[in-house]
């Protein structure tokens, strides 16, 4: 490629090239095609109207609309025509790019019909001419219909220089607001040139490009590269997993230009497919994979491509390899894709320097690296022991400075001439470069230790509770944004989101070093802000938190619109939110907040929510056309939608069915059961020196329930341990329905022992049958935290031990459990041997729980009330029994 290359260079070339495809545009049942010289013609007769209707040499142009071939064009076109293309993100707010424009002075812009006439009523007159890219516009007063430039025939266009601006571009704006600096055809020929060297895209190529063409990554490695080399470009209709499906067997696409984001999709619903096919289909795709892996890894042999060769014929037939860029594709992805039996190649750049600067090529290519510098200069600047330090550049490829921003560009350059990216990695001994993270996101903690957000929020996010998560520093410590993915925390009848997100972040920091733990966290359902090429906007993240956590406190009521008004006027609609505006006098209560999340109705209140709005409104909603509202809008609207309304009694009482569970398990059964127990009662007191006290305090003969603190999976096994055989075999136990009646052995076991299932997503069932243990005489063991605590701290108490006791008027037994989390915490896979103890409370009545606990209602109060008398054992912990160890004749 010679030095002094433009556009023209380019449309000239592709004019010499006929017939052959250049851009395509997917649709739903066809695909629209343009021809090379279709494309050079358009260019060169739309570039002669630009200059007719009175552009000037270098002249600002903006470009704010979707990509498409029409897109391309007129870039194409603004180039050719000696003006400067100023492209806007089409997803940017009509405010903010009304404010570029009027920055870079552009007094025209290629756009859509919506965008147009939003520009038409901020600006006026300016920009002067408006030129809608879409194929039929609406009619937009002020303004043209694109084609209506184009001329009747090319003219002779004007000379270009490589010094020339080629474009306005603007940062990433992941760190601070995006800032705007000029790229000269120079510099875009440097990074072009061994690009096009490299020689991976040729004629018979055809490249997928499902990126937006504002970033100057997607522009020059996803169009100028490919039409550059004589490859043809392929827009997919969306970037929805059914159209890119469409455009990658239907466009004959045989590279993919991307960003982690969408190779990391890829692969999920790679592995989705394979599970849905069955367990069985499943194991044999993993086993094919580890094959394929070992041959990969220990000889370089990509053999996935046979191993596979029905995954890529139904995938994508003609796909060779892969481009990722615009952030860090983590090595275990890409070994992933490369054991697939496809290639991936991996680069590191900025738009500062015109997109790639460093690059993995064939032969030349190194996983978990971004490659060599492909032209240019790379320094690593102050490195630590770990050589790792901040990532300088020098090169043809690299901008001047900031516009109009002095102070940004003495700041981005050294004293001695190299670009500083911000960015910190290293070099391994042959010049390869591995990035660590960014400077300016680098957390510091109080305590002086450092951390790389990037690669700790992976190991986080690993959860399949947590949809995104974002880590920063507050007070000292590491906190966490977080957006949980509430259909997984509903499937998995995990109950509250808080407290699902809460024990999650708990397990995985028990496995990281203290520093790397998070302290704090607050939960958005939004998701986290980001570039368009996937980078999290991390200037914007203490505000979110911020605004998190404030929760109530915080938030100001939003003023109703007149339709909200009249909405809350319709009949049942008026009660109900009166009603919420009651019983939630606390929460962030707005017509669009989220159920769950602001006003943490989980399964339990969902129900008792849906017998309020009965008793009180005379409205019949279901729990689970709550649970399903995701926002207050959609429940109240629910109301009003026969479909969603119950039409019969909530059920509080257990069926035919779910009674079994209670009868008395047949001879073999009891047998095992008994077995179980002995062996039981000798583990614990052998194993982990089981003692009790306070046994003198159980009531010998009345039913009561056992409410105790739950820190592991050995508290049950611990409480059996330490009741006498009398009022063993009285006691009944709820258990996880989704944990341990997984299988018909395990269910077989549960009745021997006389555990039946407790299900958030059907809460009805087990309070039922938890009070029809007590009603029957019996003893009822209740772990009211519901979840094993993650740090061994007391929880809260959910309220549905406080609906069994109102339910039955029984005493409660508190119970405190100690040792047990350190000997088996949840984050454990295996028990260690540690002494346990089990403390025994004296019995209190519902009357007593309601009068010291604290909540809103009696059923809160009585909750809160059995975990203020666990708490009291541990402050008091001789409460009148005597301390012994258990086992023997007790």
């Amino acid at each position: 490629m010679d030095d002094a290359w433009t556009l023209s260079d380019l449309v000239r070339d592709l004019s010499g090239r006929g017939d052959r495809d250049a851009l395509v545009a997917m649709h739903e049942d066809a695909a629209e095609s343009l021809s090379c010289a279709e494309v050079a013609n358009r260019v060169e007769r739309l570039a002669t109207g630009l200059i007719r209707d009175g552009v000037e040499p270098k002249e600002p142009v903006a470009l704010f609309a979707p990509s498409s071939p029409e897109w391309l064009i007129a870039r194409l076109a603004i180039g050719v025509a000696g003006g400067v293309a100023v492209p806007v993100d089409d997803l940017a707010s009509d405010d903010d790019a009304a404010a570029v424009i009027h920055d870079v002075g552009c007094r025209r812009v290629f756009t859509t019909c919506a965008h147009g006439r939003a520009l038409r009523q901020r600006f006026g007159g300016r920009p002067a001419r408006i030129f809608l890219l879409d194929e039929e516009p609406d009619t937009v007063e002020g303004t043209v219909p694109w084609t209506a430039l184009l001329a009747e025939e090319a003219a002779p266009l004007p000379r270009i220089a490589s010094e020339d601006p080629a474009m306005i571009a603007f940062t990433s704006g992941t760190t601070a607001a995006p800032k705007s600096f000029v790229l000269t055809y120079a510099n875009i020929a440097a990074s072009l040139a061994p690009l096009l060297a490299a020689g991976m895209v040729g004629h018979a190529d055809r490249v997928l490009l499902p990126l937006p063409l504002h970033h100057v990554y997607p522009f020059v490695v996803g169009t100028l590269v490919p039409l550059c080399a004589g490859a043809c470009v392929v827009f997919p209709q969306s970037i929805s997993a059914r159209h890119l499906q469409l455009a990658l067997r239907g466009g004959s696409i045989s590279v993919i230009v991307g960003v982690p984001r969408l190779f990391t999709g890829i692969l999920s619903g790679i592995d989705a497919r394979a599970r849905q096919r069955g367990r069985l289909a499943f194991a044999a795709f993993r086993a094919l994979e580890h094959i394929s892996s070992a041959f990969f890894r220990h000889a370089g042999w990509r053999v996935g491509r046979h191993l596979f060769g029905k995954l890529h014929a139904q995938l994508a037939p003609h796909l060779r390899f892969m481009v990722s860029g615009g952030a860090r594709l983590d090595p275990v992805s890409t070994h992933r894709i490369e054991t697939l039996g496809w290639e991936v190649f991996s680069g590191y750049g900025l738009a500062e320097t015109s997109s790639v600067f460093t690059g993995n090529r064939p032969s030349r290519k190194r996983i978990g690296s971004e490659g060599l510098a492909l032209a240019g200069q790379i320094r690593i600047a102050d490195p630590g022991a770990d050589a790792i330090g901040e990532i300088q550049l020098r090169g043809a490829n690299i901008f001047a400075g900031y516009r109009n921003n002095l102070e940004a560009t003495r700041a981005a350059f050294t004293s001695d001439g190299w670009f500083r990216t911000g960015d910190l990695g290293y070099l391994d001994r042959d010049g390869y470069l591995y990035i660590t993270g960014r400077a300016k996101e680098v957390i510091v903690l109080g305590g002086g230790k450092k951390i790389l957000p990037e690669e700790l929020e992976k190991v986080y996010a690993a959860c399949a509770y947590i949809r995104e998560i974002a880590l920063l520093e507050r007070d000292g410590v590491l906190c966490a944004l977080v957006v949980p993915d509430l259909e997984a925390i509903t499937r998995a009848g995990a109950g509250r989101p808080d407290d699902a997100i809460r024990v999650a972040l708990a397990e995985t920091s028990a496995r990281l070093p203290q520093y790397e733990r998070v302290a704090g966290f607050a939960l958005t359902p939004n998701p986290l802000p980001r570039t368009r090429l996937g980078k999290y906007r991390r200037f914007l993240i203490p505000d979110l938190y911020a605004f998190g956590q404030r929760g109530a406190l915080g938030r100001a009521p939003a003023e109703l619109s007149r339709e909200d008004r009249e909405f809350l006027a319709q009949g049942s609609v008026a009660g109900i939110w009166d009603l919420l505006k009651q019983r939630y006098r606390t929460k962030p209560l707005a017509l669009d907040a989220n159920p769950q999340l602001d006003l943490g109705i989980d399964s339990l209140e969902a129900m008792a929510l849906s017998l309020e709005l009965d008793a009180r409104v005379g409205v019949q909603l279901s729990e689970q056309s709550i649970a399903a509202a995701a926002t207050v809008r959609d429940l109240l609207k629910s109301a009003l939608d026969a479909r969603f309304v119950q039409r019969r009694e909530i059920r509080m009482t257990a069926t035919a069915a779910d009674l079994r569970w209670l009868a008395p398990p047949p001879a073999p059964l009891r047998l095992l059961g008994g077995l179980i127990h002995a062996l039981n009662r000798g583990l614990m007191r052998r194993v982990f020196h089981l003692e009790a006290t306070g046994l003198d305090l159980l009531p010998p003969r009345q039913a009561f329930v056992l409410a105790a603190n739950h820190v592991s999976d050995l508290d049950p096994l611990i409480v059996a341990a330490a009741l006498p055989r009398a009022l063993l075999g009285r006691i009944y136990w709820g258990g996880a329905a989704s944990r341990i009646f997984q299988s018909r052995v395990l269910r077989l076991v549960c009745r021997a022992l006389h555990i039946f299932p407790v299900d958030d997503r059907d809460p009805g069932m087990s309070l039922a049958l938890g009070a029809e243990v007590i009603n029957r005489g019996q003893i009822l063991a209740w772990f009211p935290e519901e979840w094993r605590s993650p740090t061994g701290a007391l929880q809260a108490f959910r309220p549905g031990v406080g609906y069994i006791l109102s339910a039955t008027g029984a005493a409660a037994v508190p119970a405190l459990i100690e040792g047990s989390f350190e000997a088996w915490p949840r984050h454990r896979r295996w028990p260690r041997r540690r002494p346990v103890r089990i403390r025994f409370g004296r019995p209190r009545s519902v009357g007593e729980l309601d009068a010291s606990g604290a909540g809103a209602s009696e059923i809160e109060r009585i909750a809160d009330g059995v975990r203020q008398a666990v708490a009291e054992l541990r402050q008091n912990p001789s409460p009148g029994g005597i301390m012994q160890p258990c086992g023997g004749g007790q």
